[in-house]
């Protein structure tokens, strides 16, 4: 199978830039993702979760934790499973908020870049994520759901506690933080061009997930917005996403950054742009 990342290519991203030295992973799991490579995502996952190992910790020479990394994922399928869980036998508390930041940022790029990439990535995500960080989950009988015997979605966090009302109010004050005085020209291009895409658009991306900021915030959530909007050459869209970032308080240095990794991750997986990507 074509492999993208090395070890040097590892460190190069973690050390991209300081600000995203928190998100870095996130940024170029999103880009991996959008350019159909899922592949990619199990040694930059447990590169990122090595470096947040306690025992570990930030002061470590990253070169040796990329190789290493590298080895680990090469690894016979038919033993992966078990060195994984050894390995993260007692996971930390930062290895466990990354891996649930990791799936909800693949999650967010699907409405933006196509649900059977999603579907692709946490797919290959789960095969790699220690048995102690996948989440709890319970058998679902779709049949019986559909009689209303049984609740098809028993995991969905972000809807537990809300009505369908509520979550799309929601969403509409995140869209009107993200695009303020153009808000209403967007909203009525969208709705003129066809009705149903600003329903979609609003009931079913931006209110239940876009909006949704107990797992990444809005600060979090636009800068994947942005690295999955780099590799599709739309820079109408990402024109919009750039700025309203600014608008919900990431600071532009932050957001340039992450547009420059989404670039650089692209490039490496083979995009070409018709016109260079936009910038701030």
């Amino acid at each position: 199978m074509y492999q993208i990342l090395n070890a040097q290519r590892l460190v190069q991203l973690s050390q991209f830039h300081p600000n995203l030295r928190d998100l870095w992973y996130l940024v170029a799991a999103v880009t991996f993702s959008v350019c159909n490579q899922p592949q990619e995502i199990p040694k930059l996952y447990h590169y990122a979760l090595r470096l947040q190992s306690d025992e570990l910790g930030r002061g470590r020479d990253p070169v040796p934790i990329a190789h290493s990394t590298c080895e680990l994922v090469r690894t016979e399928s038919h033993k992966l499973r078990s060195s994984i869980d050894e390995l993260y036998s007692q996971p930390s508390l930062r290895q466990r908020q990354l891996t649930i930041k990791f799936r909800e940022a693949l999650l967010k790029a699907g409405p933006l870049a196509g649900l059977p990439k999603s579907i692709n990535v946490l797919s290959q995500l789960k095969d790699v994520t220690p048995t102690s960080l996948l989440p709890e989950t319970k058998p679902i009988d779709p049949w019986k759901a559909a009689k209303g015997d049984e609740n098809v979605c028993p995991t969905a966090r972000r809807q537990d506690s809300q009505s369908q009302e509520a979550i799309t109010q929601r969403g509409l004050e995140h869209w009107n933080h993200l695009y303020t005085k153009v808000s209403t020209r967007i909203v009525n291009n969208l709705n003129s061009s066809y009705p149903d895409l600003w329903y979609y658009i609003l009931v079913h991306v931006y209110g239940p997930i876009l909006s949704y900021d107990e797992i990444l915030s809005a600060q979090e959530t636009s800068l994947m917005v942005i690295a999955a909007l780099v590799p599709q050459d739309v820079n109408p869209q990402l024109k919009g996403h750039l700025k309203g970032a600014i608008n919900v308080g990431c600071d532009p240095e932050t957001v340039e950054a992450a547009r420059s990794m989404a670039v650089t991750v692209s490039k490496w997986c083979g995009v070409n742009w018709r016109s260079e990507v936009i910038k701030l």
